[in-house]
């Protein structure tokens, strides 16, 4: 599947691939910044952290994950909590293993509280992405649903069919209109 740039797109159950409503998805690049909107609907909302850079995978949160160039073996990492807080890594494989490298978020965020839950915009400068090239991008969308029980419910625009997100191989080509 190639992503077209504009269009919306919901995310799915991560193990299952099941068909879920309950987060939109879409992006947009333009000359000097891709922007990424997520609209979700959460009845119970869980996320404790206020710091830039904490761990809030641990509660819910909205993820996109990005290659600038197409290299599967390096891609940024980004999150936002439901109250705006902001996550930014670059990961990398080698020999197998992953390393994440927690760097300054570069990116602003706005996150706002919905009838039905909250919805996040972010704004991530191209200029950010080192060896970007706009025909080359690929990347994945998620959603962590932390619930009152502890147990965290996983949902992907390309679900990696497992209890982990950092499956680059299914990261997704991405299609974007001329300027």
């Amino acid at each position: 599947m190639t992503l077209e740039e504009g269009r919306t797109y919901y995310l799915r159950e991560n193990v299952t691939g099941a068909e879920n409503e309950e987060c939109s998805f879409r992006f947009r690049f333009g000359e000097r910044e891709a922007e990424f909107f997520f609209d979700v609907t959460d009845g119970e909302i869980i996320s404790p952290f206020q710091e830039d850079n904490e761990d809030i995978w641990q509660g819910d949160a909205v993820e996109v994950f990005l290659s600038p160039d197409g290299d599967l073996t390096r891609y940024y990492e980004l999150e936002v909590s439901p109250f705006g807080v902001r996550f930014w890594g670059e990961v990398t494989f080698a020999g197998g293993e992953k390393t994440l490298k927690k760097l300054p978020p570069p990116f602003g965020a706005e996150a706002t509280r919905t009838k039905d839950g909250y919805a996040v915009q972010i704004k991530l400068p191209l200029a950010a992405m080192q060896g970007y090239d706009r025909r080359a991008v690929v990347l994945n969308a998620f959603r962590l649903d932390k619930k009152a029980d502890g147990r965290q419910e996983l949902y992907a625009l390309n679900p990696t069919e497992c209890t982990t997100f950092h499956k680059p191989e299914y990261f997704l080509k991405t299609w974007m209109k001329d300027f």
